[in-house]
């Protein structure tokens, strides 16, 4: 057979991965402020980009599902979706509170007034509204919201949920265990220190001028400001969030946080000068409109994967006791027609501000354990919430055991095995049966 040269034509589809499409899918894990760094460097070295920067605005105070001011923690989980909130160390002065609430308030319905008071709770630790407002948003009486009150003012750190700097410094000095009437009357006539001294406050309460620089010396070791410690040991966001989520009449609204992103302009008028054109170089052009289609593309795609995981998780960003719902990467992708990795890459380094506090995207997502009878999955933090109420709930003198509380759970629908129960009871902090068995007889010789 005779081998002849000869010229033909065939076609196929491939994918080239060019350096314009790799620097697409990079924008993609781009946080505001790592995209800003990215295209300052980028408009420097182009003279067909230019970067109009955020407008300076003042950041939005953050506000609660009813629209009003509140100053909230940063929430970024523990585990796999923060069911260990109440175990692990507060990072903010509102998470401290609700760890406070959630164990000294086992009546939902106080329990709810509670978290109407942390609502109104300001940074440095001081009650932002009056006690009829949070009682009528809270649609209770004004006694009941006063016993709530005095409750969460035993909480720590002293002198937290004060009205006013003389209630602050007197819980403090309640809890020192030094309010007698000398001080008491001190606290009640600190304007009078103000403006005519020490000795015109000693003859107004009858104190002896050693008496009052004594109260006065321990008047200055309270802190006026009891939750100012918690703005400096918590885990406060290094820049502004990259997305905003707020709850409106017509439903979940999300946008790209303004404040923190820039606006890329194509500046492709200047072709027709011939020395910026010579300077710029050939490609510049070409170079800075892909930039611009990448920019936009990476905001868009952000706002389509924000918007469906708010969607989808709605109960766990608008209650402060909720556990997120189970949620994958696969789930968003199938969702909104996207691959998995691509919705991988946008929630990475992205934070959003939403009514339950500042989070970052990817602590939205749970995994979760398959369900009978038509239910939905069940969170792995909703789960060891579930073991933890069986556990709390059981007989004392006879605990179960983790094959029993496995036959419970798989009674009740949820697919799960033993070992499984075994890991999550365990990651929850609750001891064996033999453990709690032994602790039950322990107990009443102890």
């Amino acid at each position: 057979m005779a081998m002849t040269p000869a010229l033909g034509i065939s076609q196929r589809r491939t994918l080239s991965m060019t350096t314009m499409l790799r620097q697409a899918i990079g924008l993609l894990k781009c946080n505001n402020a790592e995209l800003h760094d990215f295209l300052t460097k980028a408009t420097e070295a182009n003279a067909f980009l230019e970067l109009t920067p955020p407008p300076a605005v003042p950041a939005r105070p953050p506000t609660d599902t009813r629209g009003r001011a509140i100053w909230r923690k940063v929430w970024n989980g523990a585990g796999d979706d923060g069911i260990d909130l109440l175990r692990r160390p507060a990072a903010s002065l509102v998470e401290h509170i609700a760890q406070q609430i959630a164990l000294s308030f086992p009546d939902p319905g106080e329990r709810h007034i509670a978290f109407g008071f942390l609502e109104a709770l300001e940074p440095y630790g001081w009650l932002g509204d009056s006690v009829e407002d949070i009682a009528r948003s809270r649609g209770c009486s004004l006694t009941a919201a006063h016993r709530v009150l005095d409750r969460l003012q035993d909480f720590e750190p002293s002198g937290i949920f004060a009205r006013s700097l003389a209630e602050c410094l007197r819980l403090q000095a309640r809890d020192a265990g030094v309010l007698d009437d000398g001080f008491a009357c001190l606290l009640d006539h600190l304007s009078v220190l103000a403006e005519d001294g020490p000795d015109r406050l000693g003859e107004l309460c009858g104190l002896p001028p050693e008496t009052v620089r004594r109260h006065l010396a321990t008047l200055r070791s309270f802190d006026p400001k009891p939750g100012a410690r918690f703005l400096e040991a918590a885990e406060m966001p290094i820049r502004p969030p990259d997305l905003v989520a707020e709850r409106t009449r017509d439903g979940w609204r999300v946008d790209l946080n303004g404040a923190s992103l820039p606006t890329v302009v194509l500046r492709d008028d200047r072709i027709n000068d011939r020395a910026t054109r010579e300077s710029a170089g050939a490609d510049a052009l070409t170079f800075a409109r892909d930039l611009k289609r990448a920019v936009d593309q990476r905001n868009a795609t952000a706002l389509r994967v924000a918007a469906e995981v708010v969607r989808r998780q709605s109960a766990f960003l608008s209650d402060p006791l909720a556990l997120p719902a189970p949620l994958s990467l696969q789930d968003i992708a199938d969702a909104i027609g996207l691959h998995a990795s691509t919705v991988s890459r946008i929630v990475q380094g992205m934070t959003i501000d939403t009514p339950r506090g500042l989070l970052e995207l990817r602590r939205c997502f749970a995994r979760g354990l398959p369900a009978e009878g038509g239910r939905g999955a069940l969170s792995v933090g909703a789960l060891k919430r579930r073991i933890r109420e069986m556990v709390e709930a059981e007989d004392k003198a006879r605990p179960l055991s983790d094959a029993a509380l496995c036959a419970a759970l798989q009674a009740d629908g949820i697919r799960v095995e033993r070992r499984t129960v075994a890991k999550y009871r365990e990651e929850a902090g609750l001891p064996s049966s033999v453990a709690r068995a032994a602790a039950a007889r322990q107990g009443p010789r102890s």
